[in-house]
């Protein structure tokens, strides 16, 4: 009888670039499109405006970057999802429909995360 065995698989996505800066999460409601069913990747950039969290936009104000994939249905029109709120990730991995400004970097390192 084997009692060790591998219990899980870890594969490496990239997101995460170093440890020279501490990790740290947390979860937050964002603001999702009723009717349709979706997922909010890993590595998603998200924009903090006044009325909630939403995927980043050109002119938004870059908070958080997604921690791990989150399902919604259609139903939904909020939903709770794990953020990154500080460390060290690789720009190239970070995923947002425009291109993010000098100004977002910026704006990110000031709160903590830093893109490589």
């Amino acid at each position: 009888m084997m009692l060790n065995k591998e219990a899980y698989k870890v594969t490496n996505d990239n997101l995460i670039y170093d440890s020279s800066h501490p990790l740290d999460a947390r979860n937050i409601s964002v603001t999702v499109q009723t009717g349709t069913p979706g997922i909010i990747k890993r590595g998603q950039v998200l924009d903090f405006e006044d009325a909630g969290y939403k995927p980043h936009a050109e002119n938004g104000t870059v908070s958080a970057i997604v921690a791990e994939d989150t399902p919604y249905t259609g139903e939904d029109a909020t939903v709770a999802v794990p953020v990154y709120i500080s460390g060290t990730f690789r720009e190239t991995a970070c995923i947002t429909d425009t291109a993010l400004s000098i100004q977002d970097r910026e704006e990110f390192r000031s709160k903590g995360i830093y893109l490589k």
